[in-house]
């Protein structure tokens, strides 16, 4: 799909990186404010109004009549992204600032004159939107990060990307700023390898707009040969008479043995050189070797 929205995105992402050489980006900044960042934060609001309401649509979204970007299509994309867990990192070299990640879609500001919580970019473009002459504090650097890092992950779900790593497991050549010259995000590794099906969340998955996964050609031929050397690997056992014993002794059959009761009952020595038996376990190291891998739009669909 074409995004019509994102040359927008980068051209208001260059009007800031502009801007950065005429204020200092760092934590005694934050707080200044200007016509000029007034009119960047009112351009990112217009377009999170409509490229929110089109993901809402796009994406099963069912209200018909009037959509609002916030309390109907943000709150669903949260529900079925969790977008509100997605951190952007700020890594441009001109920006100086202590905190350098953002979650732009938690809720982390009370709406002025309310005592309900709202996005602090949203309670920025309320204000700006509808009593600009008494809210010019909120046309402010803070807010203009807040906004941008919103509009940043919208244009990324918008997008839909998948990115092909040949195979490259740790993901070494995906862009990790995906276009912009102003955030990056986090790219989420598995952790421990991909085996029957089973995709293991590292710790940063929920933060991570990106993850990587083993294609799912490869993920099914992994899997046919896990399961061929497990069985080849209990032929081998069962032609072991420290195991036959053990098994009859006590009156299991070679599926209760877990990995540690197998080297228990072997000795280190004895259970690699029933490995390397297996002709399978080479089919399988060289399978994975050469398995091919790509990052993937985190949708919460694992």
């Amino acid at each position: 799909m074409t995004n019509i929205y994102w040359p927008v995105y980068k051209n208001i992402e260059q009007e800031t990186i502009k801007l950065s050489y005429n204020i200092h980006f760092d934590d005694n900044q934050l707080n200044v404010f200007s016509t000029k960042i007034m009119d960047l934060i009112l351009r990112a609001a217009a377009e999170i109004e409509s490229i929110s309401k089109e993901l809402y649509k796009l994406n099963g979204g069912s209200k018909t009549g009037e959509i609002k970007y916030d309390e109907d299509a943000i709150k669903y994309l949260k529900n079925i992204w969790k977008i509100d867990k997605k951190e952007v990192i700020i890594s441009n070299s001109n920006c100086f600032q202590t905190t350098r990640v953002i979650l732009p879609f938690v809720k982390n500001e009370t709406r002025t004159g309310k005592t309900t919580l709202t996005y602090s970019w949203n309670n920025a473009y309320q204000n700006l939107k509808h009593d600009r002459a008494n809210s010019l504090n909120f046309g402010s650097v803070k807010y203009l990060f807040d906004i941008l890092a919103a509009l940043f992950i919208l244009n990324i779900y918008y997008k839909n990307e998948t990115f092909s790593l040949n195979t490259d497991s740790q993901g070494t050549i995906f862009p990790i700023n995906l276009g912009s010259d102003l955030f990056s995000v986090i790219l989420s590794k598995e952790n421990g390898g991909l085996i029957n099906g089973s995709y293991h969340k590292n710790t940063d998955f929920d933060k991570a707009i990106y993850f990587i996964k083993m294609t799912n050609e490869d993920t099914l031929n992994v899997d046919k040969c896990h399961e061929e050397f497990q069985q080849q690997f209990k032929e081998q056992l069962l032609m072991e008479p420290k195991i036959t014993t053990y098994l009859s002794d006590n009156n299991k059959i070679i599926d209760d043995l877990t990995h540690y009761d197998i080297v228990s009952i072997l000795g280190t020595d004895d259970h690699f050189k029933a490995l390397q038996r297996c002709s399978k376990l080479f089919e399988l190291r060289n399978i994975l070797n050469n398995s091919q891998y790509e990052a993937v739009l985190n949708k919460n669909q694992i």
